[in-house]
């Protein structure tokens, strides 16, 4: 791995609220910062009250025992790691997490059912390692040229829908199972994890979002809002005021992560790879290698969809 040294740094920010509607915040985010290492995690708990709160916290939790944490773990193992090693170590907590909240779900009777979405992002220098279940988002919104990418895929019964070419996107807004997801941390003993690589440059923000954000903020309402200031606790408290003004339906939390060069040194374009799987509004077209797009294969509609709108 390259460019993890001090030639960048990172500016970020995380935030949460509770919305305009719901009583409780089932959200849990967590940031890890020093000057060139930051990890953000967003869980979007599901479940109802008590349950979606425990769900997003183990998974949280697991990331936080897991994972070496910028700030608390040595700077120099940090920077020491391949790319892959902390694919592997975000992996395998994510899966830790998914064992941790299925374990509690069956000793506890009222919490049968919990579960969450998880995305994280560990930045080193210019390199980015995001991790993801479900339908939480990163976001790659690009200085030069201005612009703004979905990285992650939702793994929502619609979204898969859209990308095989059955509904459009106008179309899967008014579906009545846009909120069942099919993969979330709760759901079995196994689960996928979704892992992308992004070189970044100077200037680069990443947005972290749960959907209580994508719900009433569309993606290229996020690129303005990002684009407008340099400062990420800015931008992160305009997304959140912007969602909330327009009902806050749900709880809304965003970290935003901003790179900037320490020096003068410059980076070619940003790009983004979709890393193998050890185990085999709009959707954004991404610039990338080895996208696996066209295998992708929607799953079979449900016999009883369980609906993940209790999510916070």
């Amino acid at each position: 791995m390259t460019g993890t040294g001090r030639q960048y740094r990172h500016l970020s920010s995380a935030q949460s609220s509770v919305g305009q509607v719901r009583e409780n915040n089932e959200d849990s985010i967590r940031l890890w910062a020093e000057d060139s290492q930051v990890l953000g995690v967003v869980a979007d708990g599901m479940g109802g009250a008590a349950a979606g709160e425990e769900a997003s916290r183990l998974a949280v939790q697991a990331i936080e025992r897991g994972v070496p944490l910028p700030g608390q773990a040595d700077d120099a193992l940090i920077a020491a790691l391949t790319d892959k090693a902390i694919a592997d170590a975000l992996t395998a907590a994510i899966r830790a997490g998914n064992l941790d909240i299925l374990e509690l779900a069956r000793r506890t009777p009222n919490m049968r059912g919990m579960g969450t979405t998880v995305t994280a992002a560990y930045v080193r220098g210019n390199h980015c390692i995001v991790a993801h279940v479900g339908d939480s988002r990163a976001y790659l919104v690009e200085a030069y040229p201005a612009g703004i990418e979905q990285i992650t895929s939702d793994h929502s019964f619609v979204e898969a829908l859209v990308a095989a070419g059955h509904l459009t996107p106008d179309q899967a807004a008014e579906h009545p199972m846009k909120n069942v997801l099919y993969r979330a941390l709760g759901q079995s003993d196994h689960v996928d994890v979704d892992l992308y690589e992004l070189h970044l440059s100077p200037g680069d923000q990443l947005v972290l979002c749960s959907d209580g954000l994508t719900r009433h903020v569309s993606t290229p309402e996020i690129g303005e809002a990002a684009h407008a200031s340099n400062d990420p606790q800015v931008v992160g408290g305009n997304l959140i005021n912007l969602a909330n003004s327009r009902g806050g339906e749900d709880n809304v939390s965003v970290i935003v992560i901003r790179i900037e060069a320490a020096d003068q040194a410059g980076d070619a374009d940003a790009d983004v790879v979709r890393l193998p799987n050890p185990q085999a509004e709009e959707t954004l077209t991404l610039k990338s290698r080895g996208l696996l797009d066209d295998l992708i294969t929607p799953p079979a509609p449900p016999d009883t969809p369980e609906d993940d709108a209790p999510a916070g």
